[in-house]
Formats: structure tokens, sequence, C-alpha cells
């Protein structure tokens, strides 16, 4: 994830260092690298080394990129021209307005 341009970008517009990035990035990528491994047990072993007191940033960030996916996806089904959408979100990336355009309907 850390070697993603876009990515880093998103997450350094809202404040994340890249020393940050990395150390996370490389902390998961251990998990992804046991034999075996399934989502769901990706999931468990990332939450199953969370301090207690740190469970709820844990669901807010996953709350968050739900929500960012939702919107990504919502914003793709209405676009009549998949490389031009390609090109808009990569050209306005850093500040992140395409997620704003998103309706919520919830």
């Amino acid at each position: 994830m850390h070697k993603d341009i876009k990515i880093r970008s998103l997450l350094g517009s809202f404040g994340f260092s890249e020393d940050e990035l990395y150390r996370i990035s490389d902390e998961l990528d251990v998990y992804k690298s046991i034999p075996g491994i399934t989502m769901g047990r990706y999931i468990n072993y990332i939450v199953g080394n969370i301090n207690q007191d740190h469970r709820s940033a844990f669901l807010k960030g996953i709350m968050a990129g739900l929500a960012i996916r939702k919107a990504d996806d919502e914003l793709s089904d209405h676009c009549s021209d998949g490389m031009e959408w390609r090109m808009s979100r990569e050209e306005n990336l850093r500040s992140s307005h395409w997620i704003y355009l998103c309706k919520w309907n919830d």
C-alpha cells in the first residue's frame, strides 16, 4: 500500500506522515504474508493486536474507508467515460473534492 502514490497522497492530505504510512504498512504486510491467510483472518489478526483504548479509532477508520469506497463507487457509476473519470480523479486526488460530490442516501 505504501508504494501506491495515490493512496500516499490521499493519506498525506489528511496529515499522515510518510514515516507513519511506511511503519503501519510494513506491520500490516507481515500479516498478509502468513500462509493460508484469508480476509477474515487478516482482520482478526489486526483487531487482536489493537489495544482496547484504540479500538474505537480503528472502527472509525474502517467506517471512513467504507464511506470513501461508497463515494468512489457511486461516482464511478455516474461517469459516462471511465478513462475521463480516472484522469479527473488523479488530477484532483490531493484535494479529495470528489468525495463531497457524492449524495449520501442512508
